[in-house]
């Protein structure tokens, strides 16, 4: 029988309008960092340094941007945050038009625009809650992540590339325009999504115990500590073969560089597909077997793509595994909303990415290392014996929820 759970409501789709402009604005700058990097320097090290400066920020910023997102209304800290990146555009728009730009420059912005959407990212996670009942979870976050890998990763980058086309400066100007909307949008949500825990309580804390109840709590918590540690075998894996995906397309499979967006596009419809039907999934299944066959979707595919020269079989591969790492973000992300004290949700959210972003730091440089100093492949092979380990031990060591969970399962058990 199918339970009715009504529409999310017009606060959600206010919040929802403004992350896919949020978003829009990061895929464009990730289409065109990149290209503004090369016309700056032909320092391959040079470009590089660009993304990971923006990377490396989360794991400067990440148990301070939980605890603000805890501490301080989300929304606000939306705001502020994207307003910080707005600032730092038009600086860097400034120093573009007079021609006065470098590669440190790029990479300074490249890390304020990183911290400040650690904290954006952290807070956002945090205010869904507060904006739809906790049975429309897997909805909500399934509409929120199909959008996020349109903007991200297809729409985005082909429009931040395009720009770059037509002007050094036209991507910078459109990247900050986009997200001035996304400010005001955010300005317009309730004051329902008011932060859990007053400022004030909270400041008679020390700020290293109150950083640090977000890592106590997941330690502690068998869930979340299962989930988070799978979730970061899963990210090393996904890493290591993603990281040298160009150089085996090209290689391999024939793909011509110019011509590597089009493979990136088929993983970005699978991914918004396993996004957008991670509800029914989830209304259907347990979060145990679900989670184990998302993980398994995300790396099977890399053996298969591998053993096969024909760049159709590879696309339809790479959409079957971004169809599964959607769907493992969706509803992971559920379960952790749903499990966590609203009054640490931050912290907990800002722990659990710092683990995936360092284990996925770790796999990219463990598989350009191992491709360079092995095979191309071996990354490749290796996804698979590490996602089954993930799946395996989510398979035995996650407990179900002490009260069953609400909508999950016929028998409404995990």
């Amino acid at each position: 029988m199918t339970t009715t759970i009504g529409p999310l409501g017009a606060p959600f789709w206010r919040f929802w309008t403004s992350t896919t402009f949020a978003n829009l604005a990061d895929g464009i700058r990730a289409g065109a960092f990149p290209l503004i990097a090369a016309s700056l320097t032909d320092s391959p090290f040079g470009v590089a340094l660009i993304a990971a400066c923006q990377q490396g920020a989360w794991l400067i910023f990440g148990l301070a941007a939980g605890l603000l997102a805890d501490r301080r209304s989300p929304g606000r800290v939306l705001a502020a945050a994207d307003t910080v990146r707005v600032a730092a555009l038009a600086a860097l728009l400034t120093l573009l038009a007079l021609d006065a730009a470098t590669i440190p420059i790029l990479a300074g912005a490249a890390f304020v625009m990183g911290a400040a959407e650690t904290f954006r990212d952290t807070s956002a996670q945090s205010m869904l809650p507060r904006l739809v009942p906790e049975r429309q979870l897997e909805r909500a976050n399934g509409r929120l992540f199909g959008t996020e890998i349109v903007g991200n990763e297809f729409i985005g980058p082909l429009l931040g590339a395009a720009l770059f086309g037509i002007a050094l400066t036209a991507p910078v100007a459109v990247d900050a325009a986009v997200l001035v909307t996304a400010v005001l949008l955010v300005l317009t949500l309730p004051r329902t999504a008011a932060p859990a825990r007053s400022a004030a309580s909270a400041g008679t804390a020390r700020l290293r115990t109150e950083l640090l109840l977000g890592v106590r709590w997941l330690l502690r918590h068998p869930r979340q500590r299962v989930i988070s540690a799978a979730g970061s075998v899963i990210c090393f894996a996904d890493a290591a073969w993603w990281s040298v995906l160009v150089l085996y397309s090209e290689s391999a499979l024939g793909v011509p560089v110019a011509f590597f967006g089009a493979l990136l596009a088929a993983g970005a419809v699978g991914g918004t597909l396993g996004a957008l039907g991670s509800e029914r999934l989830a209304a259907q299944f347990g979060v145990r077997p679900l989670l184990a066959a998302a993980a398994l979707s995300t790396g099977l595919p890399a053996v298969l793509i591998a053993l096969t020269d024909s760049p159709i079989a590879a696309g339809a591969l790479l959409a079957l595994s971004s169809a599964g790492f959607a769907l493992w973000n969706v509803v992971a992300l559920s379960a952790r909303q749903r499990e966590t004290p609203p009054q640490l949700l931050g912290r907990v959210t800002a722990v659990h990415r710092i683990a995936l972003y360092g284990s996925g730091t770790a796999g990219a440089l463990a598989g350009g290392w191992i491709a360079s100093s092995v095979a191309l492949t071996v990354p490749f092979h290796s996804a698979g014996p590490l996602v089954a380990l993930a799946a395996i031990g989510l398979l035995i060591t996650l407990p179900p929820r002490p009260d069953g969970g609400p909508g999950h399962g016929r028998s409404g058990s995990e």
